[in-house]
């Protein structure tokens, strides 16, 4: 009722997307991992990294499918 069906390149993109974030949370938490290796304290705190990740799956996705939706509606013209 409130979801829609996603297409097989929304699906495509959304697994992009997913990958994207995950790596996001690695990289992020790595930085964060050896600053506290060196000095003790955290760089960032747990809600950045959180934020972080979820926020790269969410843009990634969205900029690959517009990207989609543009040469979609270039190939029709």
């Amino acid at each position: 009722m409130f979801f829609r069906k996603m297409n097989d390149r929304q699906v495509f993109n959304s697994k992009k997307g997913l990958g994207f974030g995950f790596f996001t949370y690695t990289f992020v938490s790595g930085i964060d991992y050896f600053y506290y290796l060196f000095t003790s304290t955290g760089l960032f705190p747990p809600v950045f990294i959180f934020w972080s990740g979820l926020l790269a799956f969410f843009m990634f996705e969205l900029v690959l499918n517009c990207k989609d939706r543009v040469a979609r509606k270039n190939v029709g013209n």
